[in-house]
C-alpha cells in the first residue's frame, strides 16, 4: 500500500477534500439538510476506509433494531480499554443526536472524525483518545417530519428527526433507570473504558438570548475534584477562547425566568441537577463532563460552527491538561465523604451581566419556553443568575448497604451502572445494622413510562443484631462509585431506585424499608463477587 509515503499523504488530503464521501450532509447541501442514519454509516465506512487511526464500532441495537455506531479514534489505535488507559493519554467520549431533532452535534462529530483522522486536526489524536457516538438516538433521527413539528423554532434545517427514541424514551433521562438498549450500551462502554471526560452535544429550545452557545458543567451538588476543574478551569478558560479566537459569545447554560421584557431580570436559571440526566451522572461518578447547547434561534450553519470550535478547544484543553485531569478522576475515586447530598435545590444566585434579545408575544406557548417574537434588539442586562445547587437533604455515608435476595432487579441495576455489588455465601451471618422507617408516599403524573415515587421517612439512631443468610447482598461505600450508590440507594433520594418504582412492592407507610445500613465496616467471611 502507498499509505506510508510522503506522496499518499498528499493525494490522500486532496482526496478528502474534494471527495464526497468524506462531507457530510450538511455540507453538501449548503446547511440546509442533516444526515440520514445512512448517511452517517456510509461516512464513518469511507472515514475507516482512509485511516488506521479509527474503528467503527457497534454500540447497542436500537428499539426498532438499528445499530447504534461509536468510533474509536487514536494515534495509535489502542485495541482495548486496558491498553488506552496505560497510554496515560486522557479518554475523551462525545456524543451527538441523543435528541434526535437536535443535530449539529451528528454533523460535528463527523466533521471532527474526518479533520481529526484524515485533516488539518490530525495531531491531536497523538495525545488523547476519543470515543464517539455520533448518532445516538438512530430511531429517533429516522422519525424525519417538519422542522416547526419536531422542533418548534428551531432555525433549520428542514426536515428534522424526534427527540424521543424508539421506545418513546427521552434518553437524556434514562441515566439512572436504565431502561432504553442505547443508554445500557453507553453506560457499558463507559465501565469498560472509563473516559475522563464526557460530552454531550445538544440544541436549545429555550430563550431568546445573546448567546450562540451555552454550556453547563455537571450540576449535582455533590462535588469532587473533576466538578470543580470543569467548573473552575476548564468552562471559564472556553469561554475566555471562544470570544478571543473565533468571536463567538457563550454563556452558562440557562433560561430567563421570565421572557417579559420587563421581567427579564427576574433572573437567569440553569436547568436540574439529577443524574437522570447525562453529564450530572457522569459529574456524580467524579468524571469531567460538559453540555454543550447549541443556540436553536441561531442558524443551522452559525450553530454547527459554534459546536466545532467549542468541541475543539474541549479537545485541545484535554490533550493539554492530561496531568491535571488524571490528578482530577483520581482524587475523585478517592473521595469518602462523610455524607451524601440526596436531594438538591438552587444555590443562591450571583449577579452576572447577561444579553437578552428583546421579544413580543407570538401568542404561541407559555412560559420560559414560549415562542416569541424577535426583534434583533440586544440589552445587556444585570441579573440574579442561579447556575448550581445545593443542599436540600443530606445523609450519612454509611460503612456499607445491605440488600435482601429477592431484590434482584436492584442488584442489576446497580452492577449496570458500575458499582460492585457482593453476595453473602455463608449460612449464617449476623451484622449491627440500621433500618428506615416509611412515614409518608407520594407519587408524581406520569412520566417516562413511571408514576415516579416520593417517600419521607428516618432512620433509625439504634442498630440492631440481625441475621442475614446466604444470598444476601452487600454494598459497600469504600469504592470509586461509592458516593453514587449512596444516591442511588437511599430512600429519600430525589432520583434513585425509590423514584423509579424498583422498590413499589416493597414500600408502605409505617413499614421498614427492605435495604439496611451497616454504620461501621462489617468483616464478612465468605463473600463472593461475579
Amino acid at each position: 500500500m502507498i499509505r506510508n509515503t510522503k506522496l499518499a499523504g498528499t493525494l490522500l488530503l486532496l482526496v478528502v477534500t474534494a471527495g464526497w464521501g468524506q462531507t457530510t450532509r450538511a455540507e453538501r447541501s449548503g446547511y440546509r439538510e442533516t444526515a440520514s442514519y445512512d448517511d452517517v454509516l456510509k461516512f464513518l465506512d469511507s472515514l475507516q476506509a482512509l485511516s488506521p487511526d479509527m474503528r467503527v464500532v457497534s454500540l447497542a441495537t436500537s428499539p426498532e433494531g438499528r445499530q447504534v455506531p461509536y468510533v474509536v479514534a487514536a494515534r495509535p489505535l489502542p485495541y482495548s480499554p486496558a491498553q488506552a488507559r496505560r497510554s496515560g493519554k486522557s479518554i475523551v467520549y462525545l456524543q451527538a443526536n441523543i435528541h434526535a431533532g437536535e443535530v449539529e452535534g451528528k454533523e460535528v462529530a463527523q466533521m471532527l472524525l474526518r479533520d481529526l483522522t484524515v485533516g488539518p486536526l490530525h495531531s491531536l489524536l497523538d495525545r488523547l483518545i476519543l470515543l464517539v457516538v455520533p448518532i445516538y438516538n438512530t430511531d429517533g433521527n429516522e422519525r424525519w417530519g417538519p422542522g416547526q413539528q419536531n422542533r418548534p423554532g428551531q432555525d433549520g434545517p428542514e426536515p428534522v428527526g424526534q427527540n424521543p427514541n424508539g421506545q418513546g424514551l427521552n434518553l437524556n433521562r434514562d441515566y439512572v433507570k436504565l431502561e432504553a438498549p442505547e443508554t445500557r450500551g453507553s453506560v457499558s462502554l463507559i465501565n469498560e473504558w472509563d473516559p475522563d471526560l464526557f460530552i454531550d452535544l445538544h440544541t436549545t429550545d429555550g430563550s431568546y438570548h445573546g448567546y450562540i452557545l451555552t454550556y453547563a458543567p455537571g450540576l449535582n451538588p455533590n462535588g469532587n475534584p473533576s466538578t470543580t476543574l470543569t467548573r473552575d478551569r476548564l468552562l471559564p478558560w472556553l469561554r475566555k477562547q471562544m470570544a478571543q479566537r473565533y468571536r463567538e459569545a457563550t454563556f452558562s447554560y440557562g433560561n430567563f425566568r421570565s421572557q417579559d421584557p420587563d421581567s427579564l431580570t427576574l433572573g437567569w436559571e440553569t436547568y436540574d441537577a439529577r443524574p437522570r440526566f447525562g453529564t450530572n451522572w457522569i459529574g456524580l461518578r467524579g468524571r469531567l463532563s460538559v453540555l454543550s447547547e447549541g443556540y436553536s434561534h441561531a442558524p443551522f450553519k452559525d450553530r454547527i460552527r459554534a459546536t466545532y470550535h467549542f468541541v475543539r478547544e474541549i479537545l485541545s484543553f484535554a490533550a493539554d491538561q492530561q496531568q491535571s485531569i488524571a490528578d482530577a478522576t483520581r482524587s475523585s475515586d478517592a473521595l469518602r465523604p462523610d455524607s451524601v447530598i440526596v436531594r438538591s435545590v438552587l444555590a443562591p444566585p450571583a449577579m452576572q451581566d447577561v444579553v437578552a434579545e428583546v421579544t413580543t408575544d407570538a401568542g404561541e406557548g407559555a412560559g420560559e419556553y414560549a415562542l416569541r417574537r424577535r426583534t434583533g434588539v440586544y440589552r445587556t442586562l444585570r441579573m440574579p443568575v442561579f447556575d448550581r445547587f445545593t443542599v436540600g437533604r443530606r445523609e450519612q455515608r454509611p460503612a456499607a448497604y445491605v440488600i435482601p435476595p429477592r431484590l434482584t432487579e436492584v442488584v442489576s441495576l446497580l452492577r449496570k451502572q458500575g458499582i460492585t455489588v457482593e453476595t453473602l455465601t455463608r449460612e449464617k451471618n449476623s451484622a449491627a445494622v440500621q433500618s428506615f422507617t416509611v412515614e409518608s408516599l407520594s407519587v408524581e403524573p406520569l412520566f417516562e413510562g413511571h408514576r415516579t415515587t416520593h417517600l419521607e421517612g428516618h432512620w433509625g439512631n439504634q442498630t440492631v443484631d440481625t441475621a442475614l443468610g446466604r444470598g444476601w447482598y452487600l454494598v459497600n461505600t469504600d469504592q470509586a462509585l461509592g458516593t453514587l450508590a449512596v444516591y442511588l440507594l437511599e430512600p429519600a433520594s430525589e432520583d434513585g431506585i425509590v423514584t423509579w418504582n424498583f422498590l413499589d412492592r416493597e414500600l408502605d407507610k409505617g413499614k421498614p424499608y427492605p435495604i439496611h445500613r451497616l454504620p461501621r465496616p462489617w468483616r464478612v467471611p465468605a463473600l463472593t463477587v461475579p
